[in-house]
């Protein structure tokens, strides 16, 4: 343990009068609460309160001789700190109340503050840092805490940065900071706060200045010391940037980032990653040399190679490791000359796999003769899930791309209906040629079985009014934050037009807080706020630097004000992929037992229909056991579905609730495909009182208790007739009997539609 001191000179000394004291009595109160509450150490604590309080004068410390008192200090450290912690590696030290000077520490601590790495303390927080803030705020943060219980972002983590002296990798810090042996005394009354001012947990220079004039410096004090303690948290920090970049990206994906990210997670700057998408067309893997991202290998290789590829990792999903320095070949020699030709040394490829399904590989390979060992990959498990996302990503971009060009450039009719339309087009082509350009004849279906379902995001209005009421508060904040960095730089004519401008703004922020009204906020940042910023640009490096970090804030693209919007949307677009995965899955199945026309439309979620019928495939003989297949099938995908959404949900970004609805309607109606819309439609008045109610239902409540029908991890079904209530009955036991549905059964009464009463509802949990 080490008693040299350091200064950290990351405080701001202006207030040289501030009184405070460096003293063990706020160690000793809590060693004699420790007593209280203890039992088996309760006798330890009382020979250490003992030996504090009858060898030690009581008075404060000169840190100058913090020597003297190493025998106190080391006792501080062994009840303070767990037994099996290192002093070689624990980076733990003591410093003033407001930590600007250490004056006890451990060796490795001592050795992190004066090594030749960037991870100095000196110059090395960041901006955000706890210790950015002045002097004057950090005692005013912890006054509003200890003496109001008013929360004013006296946080007690924040983050450095540094390199490593060899490697020059990234290193990220947590600084944790104990002040609860701070203790902090006012000489006088305390006076009644305005506490309405400290309601966003800010701590601006207006409230300041109010602070200065209620609770002034020359009336407090300080006393005790502070605990510094860091923790490296470059692997966790690495994770939390992919994270962060693959909620943040909008476009394609920039593969440069991500590979920096994947280095500082494994510790390793001589590795580089890339990616090898097995994206399908008609099921098989495609050769995609354009999308296979800095794969070094596709890079060099062709379309032979990889289908070789394709087709050991078909059958195999084990981890191909190639050192040339070893002799130590992969499991598919066909790689060797590639790898060899390209001076790659080290070459390893990692299966990535999603519900037994190989998505692609990830690809490691470096030019450096390196010890290759499974605990390299072992590092990369915590980003395997946002990995994974990644490579689906990339899937999914091709995919559409397909889809694009299908519907751009083709028709989107399905193919058990396309054989109505070749009938209609041909019957066009002979009309015309007979008689003249004739309109296009009708596609109608008569007389077909319609199956609806619906997966909706819960709350889905809510959550998008919530996401823009978070992101417009931080937006708020940056733009207090920016401009009261800026007033400095202001001629005093300036700063007075300023504090006019601000009485206006602030009463348009006020009432934002109140009302919610996104547009008057909005129109006033675009046409007032941004264009100031704008105005006073240039003024000098510092305006620059602090107009840029507000502006690269404000970006609906990265920013951290279009944060919560970001990953609301993100996470809603994965509950639709999820559900359209499963649907399109299923219904390859289901085409199987009787050909039916499927259209499926994305809303906050998901709604579908099925329309079935002899008149769809005049050539097969329809029956009514296939109405009641599909119908099974439907409760059964429900809750398929459900259950996976559920355990989607802890991934998201934005952890998302769905509700899954089914409208059951026995009779048959008639569809028309609609030229404007390209989709059928209903027609006829039976038909389209149908419509109607499937429209109007996702919105109904059980009668006489004004609750919602549909609910999250639940599936409500909506009929009308006994006869209908009988044929679920039959499907429930079934699935309640498989364990795919719970034995939880509601029989419901609905409320009355608009033009609509007498509906019925079940409704059951999913296991």
């Amino acid at each position: 343990m080490r008693t040299e001191i350091y200064d950290l000179k990351i405080i701001d000394k202006q207030l040289s009068a501030f009184g405070t004291e460096l003293t063990f009595r706020p160690f000793i109160e809590f060693l004699k609460e420790r007593m209280k509450e203890e039992s088996v150490k309760s006798a330890v604590y009382q020979n250490l309160v003992w030996k504090f309080e009858n060898e030690l004068s009581g008075a404060g410390i000169d840190i100058h001789e913090s020597e003297m008192y190493k025998e106190f200090l080391d006792l501080v450290y062994m009840v303070l700190t767990p037994l099996a912690s290192s002093e070689a590696s624990h980076l733990w030290a003591l410093s003033t109340p407001v930590p600007s000077k250490i004056f006890y520490s451990t060796n490795a601590f001592a050795d992190f503050h004066i090594s030749e790495t960037a991870c100095s303390l000196e110059g090395v927080f960041d901006t955000k840092s706890l210790f950015s803030i002045s002097q004057k705020a950090f005692i005013y943060r912890l006054a509003l805490n200890r003496f109001y219980d008013i929360d004013a972002g006296l946080s007690s983590e924040s983050f450095i940065q540094g390199k490593h002296p060899e490697t020059g990798q990234p290193l990220y810090y947590k600084l944790h900071v104990d002040t609860r042996f701070i203790h902090i005394a006012y000489h006088g009354t305390l006076p009644e706060l305005n506490r309405s001012l400290f309601e966003t947990g800010l701590l601006n220079q207006k409230e300041e200045e109010y602070l200065e004039e209620e609770l002034p410096l020359s009336m407090i004090e300080l006393s005790g010391f502070s605990i510094l303690e860091f923790t490296d948290v470059t692997a966790q920090h690495a994770v939390e940037n992919l994270k962060d970049y693959l909620v943040d990206q909008t476009g394609n994906p920039d593969f440069k980032q991500v590979n920096i990210s994947l280095q500082n997670l494994i510790g390793s700057m001589d590795i580089n990653f890339g990616f090898i998408p097995f994206a399908r067309l008609n099921g098989r893997a495609v050769y995609l040399p354009e999308r296979s991202h800095t794969s070094v290998l596709l890079a060099l290789a062709n379309r032979e190679a990889f289908e070789r590829l394709v087709q050991h990792y078909e059958k195999n999903t084990d981890i191909a490791i190639y050192q040339k320095a070893a002799d130590q070949a992969t499991s598919m020699p066909f790689l060797f000359n590639i790898l060899d030709d390209a001076h790659i040394q080290t070459y390893v490829l990692v299966p990535v796999v999603q519900n037994k399904n190989l998505l692609g590989l990830l690809e490691l390979h470096s030019t450096k003769e390196l010890s290759f060992t499974r605990a390299i990959l072992s590092r990369l498990q915590p980003a395997m899930p946002y990995l994974t996302q990644l490579m689906q990503q990339i899937i999914q971009d091709f995919e559409n791309s397909i889809e694009h060009v299908i519907h751009e450039k083709f028709t989107s009719l399905k193919s058990a209906v396309k054989w109505k339309f070749n009938e209609a087009a041909w019957q066009y082509l002979q009309d015309s040629a007979t008689s003249g350009l004739k309109p296009v004849p009708r596609v109608s279906f008569q007389q077909v079985y319609p199956i609806y379902g619906a997966i909706d995001v819960r709350h889905s209005t809510q959550e998008r009014n919530e996401a823009v009421f978070l992101d417009s508060s931080v937006h708020i904040r940056w733009i207090e934050k920016t401009l009261d960095a800026l007033k400095e730089y202001l001629k005093e004519e300036e700063q007075t037009q300023l504090i006019e401008k601000r009485i206006s703004w602030d009463n348009v922020f006020k009432s934002y807080f109140e009302t919610k009204d996104e547009f008057k906020l909005v129109q006033l940042i675009q046409s007032e706020i941004n264009p100031y910023f704008d105005q006073i640009y240039h003024r000098s490096a510092d305006t620059d630097l602090t107009i840029d970090a507000y502006f690269a804030a404000s970006s609906s693209q990265t920013g951290i004000v279009y944060r919560n919007r970001r990953e609301l949307e993100l996470s809603m677009q994965r509950i639709n992929d999820q559900i359209s995965v499963n649907l399109l899955a299923s219904q390859k199945e289901l085409q199987q037992l009787f050909p039916h026309y499927f259209e499926k439309f994305r809303t906050d979620g998901v709604e579908y229909d099925i329309y079935m019928g002899q008149s769809i495939a005049p050539e097969q003989n329809f029956e009514q056991h296939h109405i009641r297949t599909v119908r099974l099938w439907q409760l059964k995908n429900m809750a398929e579905i459900g259950a996976s959404l559920r355990n989607l949900k802890p991934h998201l970004p934005k952890p998302l609730s769905t509700t899954q609805l089914i409208y059951v309607h026995s009779s048959p109606i008639d569809i028309t495909f609609r030229d404007d819309e390209k989709l059928f439609d209903v027609e006829g008045g039976y038909s389209i009182r149908y419509e109607i109610v499937k429209k109007r239902i996702d919105k109904v409540l059980i009668k006489g208790t004004g609750e919602r029908l549909t609910q999250p991890e639940k599936i409500a079904i909506v009929y009308m007739n006994d006869v209908e209530k009988e044929e679920y009955l039959d499907y429930i036991r079934e699935l309640q009997d498989l364990e795919v549905l719970r034995d939880d059964l509601e029989l419901l009464d609905l409320e009355d539609l608009q033009g609509v009463t007498g509906l019925k509802a079940f409704r059951m949990g999913i296991s």
